[in-house]
């Protein structure tokens, strides 16, 4: 029995779930392939019995770069079980079912979903959802792994929260999140690199979560294929990377994702700890993610 895992993980908070998956799937007999989004054109899930999908969620939707790649891939999974699972530093609504509706395009059966929260690392939303997912929740998506294998091997039903509910996220977050997408590709301009600071150190291109960040004739450049996720503004030890916010993606994205709006819209439970924006101090530059060439992570320290 083999699965084969794909992860596109922008800090680190996906590929930890991916990884307690897998390990999951690994202490029940399974053998796992799990590869990482940047690598996908190595990614070769035919020959495997189950395949695994996971993606973060940007204004409450999967990332583009994975549905674009399920779209586009000419993947053909028919007769292949499948799961799903994200994570989330703010509402996911319909994410869940969103990610596995876009897998079963290419024939697979989803069988199955989870989904977590994740430590928000974008500049006006810094800081949400510190510590996330922690280790509770990683042990949660152990479990997971051990539930899908037992499926495939025994035929043991899964629990109904693996289920991927279509009715479950629905609302207003739901209905914003495309809207939001779309300002934010409109008004928000790529990142822009000063030569005489840079010292072409490379840590850019290597954070880089969809591989959009060059260095050709001594130069950094930046392809359309940028999702403006600032991850390189946040990690480079010069600060030559400059960014440029406009009302659209800066102040009511604020506004929106506020603990006040998630909890009255979203899914924010009773008790639940949300964490404090630091969003003025990342603005700022007091803040600095840690960076880890081989484990991107979400971890941040004071300057």
């Amino acid at each position: 029995m083999k699965a084969s895992i794909l992860t596109f993980s922008q800090t680190g908070n996906t590929l930890k779930t991916g990884k307690s998956i897998a390990n999951g799937l690994r202490n029940s007999g399974v053998e796992v392939d799990h590869v990482d989004f940047l690598r996908r054109k190595k990614w070769n899930p035919e020959d495997s019995d189950l395949i695994g999908i996971g993606s973060p969620v940007f204004e409450n939707r999967p990332a583009e770069v994975v549905t674009e790649f399920l779209k586009d891939s000419g993947l053909d999974l028919k007769g292949k079980k499948a799961f799903v699972f994200i994570t989330s530093g703010g509402s996911p609504a319909k994410s869940l079912w969103h990610l596995a509706q876009s897998v079963s395009r290419t024939g697979a059966t989803v069988i199955g979903g989870i989904q977590f929260r994740g430590a928000c690392t974008f500049p006006t939303l810094f800081g949400i959802y510190p510590g996330r997912p922690n280790d509770e929740e990683l042990k949660q998506a152990e479990a997971f792994g051990r539930a899908m294998a037992a499926n495939m091997m025994n035929g043991a039903p899964l629990p109904d929260h693996y289920k991927v509910d279509p009715d479950s996220g629905g609302g207003f977050y739901d209905i914003i999140g495309p809207c939001l997408n779309h300002a934010k590709k409109i008004t928000t301009p790529l990142p822009k690199n000063d030569s005489e600071k840079c010292d072409l150190c490379g840590i850019c291109v290597n954070e880089c979560p969809t591989g959009s960040i060059s260095i050709k004739d001594k130069t950094v450049r930046f392809q359309d294929t940028c999702i403006v996720c600032y991850r390189c503004w946040n990690v480079c030890p010069k600060n030559s990377i400059s960014m440029k916010f406009s009302p659209g993606n800066g102040l009511i994205e604020r506004l929106v994702y506020s603990e006040n709006m998630e909890r009255a819209f979203g899914d924010v439970k009773p008790g639940e700890y949300v964490g404090a924006n630091l969003y003025k101090d990342v603005l700022k530059r007091k803040i600095k993610l840690k960076y880890d060439r081989k484990n991107p992570t979400a971890e941040y320290e004071y300057k």
